[in-house]
C-alpha cells in the first residue's frame, strides 16, 4: 500500500505552484506512512528535481510518492528514477523474479526499477507482462510523456481530475477534493450507489462530477497536452464458454492455477496473514498457504452473536486442520459506530455496513506486525457463487430450449427450497429470460428498495444509465458474471478492501484475481459452475481434497458482515441513528424525502427488516455528506 499523486500542465504556458503537490500527497499519507519523495520540473524539457522543500514556485509538472514499507525493498528516492524516467508506484509485482531474470537484472532490484527497465524494453506493452496489482505513473523525460496504468481488475486505485488546463492524479478521491473549485455532486452516480446493492462504482464515475477513475485494465498517456486512454486488458466475451476441457481436466487446471496464484501472492514478504471467514474460498487459500510456508499461518476472523454472522465453528475447524494461529474479533456496536464516523473519510464513499468487521480484522493483523493480508475476493464472481447467478443459468436453459435439463435443475432446487422459494426463483429466472441486464438492475432500483431521495434530487438523477451492463452476444450467466467483475460487486468490494487495509497501514491481495484463473473460469461452460441449487461447482471440485469435508459440503454459509442493519440500528445505536435523521443538516440538506424516511424508520423500529439496508444507506450517505462537507 502506497500513495501516488502528481500533475502535469496540458498547456506549455500553464504553471502550477509546486506546493500543490505536497497538499495532494499528504492527504494520502495514511497509505504510505514510512517515507515520502517528490519530483518537480519547471517545464516539459527540464530534468526532474528531487526535493523535500516544496515551495510556491510555479512548475510544469510533478510526481509525489508516499511509501509503505513491506520489508521487501529498501527505499530511497533513487529507486524511483532511471535514465530520464521517473515513476511513482502503488502495488506489488508477483512475477518480479521471473521478469528480473528475463531483463538480466540483479535479484535485489526493487519493483520500481524493474518496471522502468520493462518500460524501456517493451514500451507501454510491458504491463501485459506483469502479474500483480498496481497503479503507477511514469514520466518519460525524453518523450515528454506521462504514462499511467492500473492493474487488470482494479485492486489498486487511481483517479484523476482535469481542471483549468491541468491534469491531476492521485490514489484516492479525497486527495483531489481540495482542488475542486466547486464540489459538484454526480447525482446519477449517488442515486445508483444507494439504490443498487453493491454498486458503489460504475465505469469511470465517482460521486463528484469532475473526478474520474482510471478503469481496471486501462492505460492513460499524456503527450503534447493530449490525453489518450485505452484498455490494454479486458475479458473477451468471444472466448466465454468456449473451452473444450472435460470437467475433470478443467478442475485440475483450475487447481493448478489457483495454487500458483497463492504462491505468487505470498512469495514476499515472508510474514503474510490470511483473512478467514470459515467458507470455501478463504479456507482454500489457507490450505495452500499452509503448504507453502514452514511457520504457522496467522488468520484473522470476525464473528457476532447472531447465527447468521457466527462462523466460529468452521473458523476453528479450518485453523485446527492447518495448524493456524487464529485471532477472533467481535466489534461492539459502539466500536462499529465510531468506525462508521472515522472510516468514512478513509473510504471516500458512503461506508458499507460490513466494513466495521473488515476494519477490525485489518487493525488486529497490523497490531501483530503483519503488512500483507490474503483474502478471497473474486471467487464468487468467477464461478457463480451468488444466488442471482442461478436465475441467469435457468434462463439460459430455457432460452436454449434445454427443457429436460431445466426440469431436472428445478427438481433439484425443489428438494432444497420451500415451494414459495421455488416459485420466487422461477419468477426471477423468467425475468432474466425476457429482460436484458440493464433492465433487471433498473427493476431492482425501482422495486427492491424504497425511494429515500427528494423529488428535486431525483430530477437531477433521472439520467442514471445502466446500459454498460448489456452484453448481447453473451449468455445471461456470463453477462451477469462479467458485470459482477467490472460494473457491480467486485469493484465495490475491492474499493472497500483497499481503503480499509490502507486505514490500517496494510496491503490486501486477492489470489482469485490472477487473470489466467479468471480467463479459465469465464471460458468454461455454465454447467461447470452452476449445479442447482448450488453454484461454484468447478471451484468445489478443484479444492475438494484441500479443505475439510464439513466446510466443503456446507450449505449454510453466513455472510461476511455485521449486525448493523438487523440489530444495532434498532437497539444499541437507535438513539444515534435517530439523532442523524432528525438533525438540522439532514432535514435542511434538500437531498432526502423526510416523511418517507421517518415512516420507514418507525416501521423498522416496530420489527420490519424489509427497509433496514436502505435506512443504513441513508445513514451512511448522510455521514458521508457531513464528512466531506457537501452539505
Amino acid at each position: 500500500m502506497s500513495a501516488i499523486s502528481g500533475f502535469i500542465c496540458l498547456s506549455r504556458d500553464k504553471r502550477v505552484p509546486a506546493m500543490r503537490l505536497k497538499q495532494i500527497s499528504e492527504l494520502g499519507a495514511h497509505r504510505g506512512p514510512d517515507d515520502a519523495a517528490y519530483f518537480i520540473w519547471p517545464d516539459a524539457k527540464a530534468e526532474l528535481d528531487a526535493t523535500d522543500a516544496l515551495k510556491e514556485e510555479p512548475i510544469y509538472g510533478s510526481l509525489g510518492y508516499r511509501h509503505l514499507d513491506l520489508g521487501t525493498d529498501t527505499f530511497s528516492p533513487d529507486t524511483l528514477h532511471k535514465q530520464g524516467l521517473y515513476i511513482v508506484f502503488d502495488g506489488s509485482i508477483y512475477n518480479a523474479h521471473e521478469l528480473k531474470a528475463t531483463l538480466a537484472l540483479d535479484a535485489e532490484t526493487p519493483d520500481t526499477q524493474l518496471i522502468l527497465a520493462a518500460y524501456q524494453k517493451w514500451g507501454d506493452g510491458f504491463v501485459n507482462r506483469l502479474l500483480g496489482i498496481w497503479a503507477l505513473a511514469i514520466w518519460d523525460g525524453k518523450a515528454e510523456r506521462l504514462f499511467c496504468s492500473r492493474d487488470r481488475f482494479g485492486s489498486k486505485p487511481l483517479c484523476y481530475l482535469i481542471q483549468d488546463q491541468v491534469f491531476y492524479f492521485a490514489s484516492e478521491i479525497k486527495q483531489l477534493l481540495p482542488l475542486l473549485e466547486t464540489k459538484e455532486i454526480n447525482a446519477p452516480m449517488l442515486w445508483r450507489m444507494n439504490k443498487v446493492s453493491g454498486m458503489h462504482l460504475y465505469q469511470d464515475q465517482t460521486p463528484f462530477k469532475q473526478i474520474k477513475l482510471l478503469e481496471p485494465g486501462q492505460n492513460l498517456c499524456i503527450q503534447q497536452g493530449k490525453i489518450h486512454k485505452e484498455y490494454y486488458y479486458r475479458l473477451d466475451p468471444d472466448k466465454f464458454e468456449t473451452s473444450q476441457l472435460s470437467f475433470e481436466d478443467a478442475a485440475e487446471y483450475y487447481l493448478e492455477l489457483f495454487k500458483e496464484s497463492v504462491h505468487l501472492c505470498s512469495v514476499e514478504p515472508e510474514a503474510i496473514a490470511c483473512s478467514l471467514s470459515g467458507g470455501l474460498d478463504s479456507t482454500a487459500i489457507l490450505a495452500v498457504l499452509s503448504s507453502l510456508k514452514s511457520q504457522a499461518i496467522n488468520t484473522f476472523s470476525s464473528w457476532f452473536d447472531d447465527t447468521q454472522l457466527d462462523e466460529r465453528e468452521y473458523i476453528k475447524l479450518a485453523n485446527q486442520s492447518f495448524n493456524a494461529q487464529g485471532t477472533l474479533l467481535s466489534p461492539t456496536a459502539e466500536e462499529a459506530w465510531q468506525n462508521l464516523l472515522d472510516a468514512t473519510w478513509f473510504s471516500d464513499l458512503p461506508l458499507g455496513s460490513g466494513c466495521p468487521a473488515q476494519i477490525a480484522v485489518f487493525k488486529a493483523a497490523q497490531e501483530q506486525g503483519f503488512k500483507v493480508m490474503l483474502g478471497g475476493q473474486g471467487s464468487d464472481e468467477l464461478t457463480a457463487g451468488y444466488r442471482h447467478a442461478q436465475y441467469r443459468y435457468l434462463a439460459d436453459l430455457a432460452h436454449s430450449r434445454q427443457f429436460p435439463k431445466l426440469l431436472s435443475s428445478l427438481g433439484s432446487i425443489s428438494k432444497a427450497k420451500r415451494p414459495v422459494e421455488l416459485l420466487a426463483i422461477m419468477a426471477k429466472s423468467g425475468l432474466s429470460l425476457v429482460l436484458p441486464e440493464s433492465q433487471l438492475y433498473r427493476q431492482e432500483m425501482k422495486h427492491l428498495h424504497f425511494e429515500p431521495f427528494s423529488a428535486d434530487f431525483l430530477q437531477e438523477a433521472k439520467d442514471a444509465d445502466m446500459d454498460a451492463l448489456d452484453l448481447p452476444d453473451s449468455s445471461r450467466l456470463s453477462s451477469f458474471s462479467y458485470n459482477m467483475v467490472y460494473n457491480t460487486t467486485l469493484q465495490t468490494l475491492l474499493h472497500f478492501e483497499d481503503r480499509m487495509s490502507a486505514m490500517a497501514g496494510m496491503q490486501s491481495r486477492s489470489p482469485f484475481l490472477d487473470h489466467r484463473l479468471v480467463e479459465l473460469a469465464f471460458s468454461l461452460p455454465s454447467s461447470y459452475k452452476v449445479d442447482p441449487p448450488q453454484g461454484k461447482r468447478i471451484h468445489r471440485a478443484a479444492i475438494q481434497h484441500l479443505v475439510p469435508k464439513p466446510i466443503l459440503e456446507r450449505k449454510d454459509k453466513a455472510i461476511f458482515g455485521t449486525p448493523f442493519t438487523q440489530i444495532w440500528m434498532r437497539k444499541e445505536l437507535k438513539d444515534r441513528v435517530y439523532a442523524v435523521f432528525t438533525s438540522q443538516s439532514f432535514r435542511s440538506s434538500g437531498y432526502w424525502n423526510l416523511s418517507k424516511i421517518m415512516a420507514k424508520w418507525q416501521s423498522y423500529l416496530s420489527g420490519c427488516d424489509r427497509d433496514a439496508q436502505m435506512l443504513y444507506q441513508v445513514l451512511a450517505t448522510q455521514i458521508w455528506f457531513e464528512t466531506f462537507k457537501i452539505i
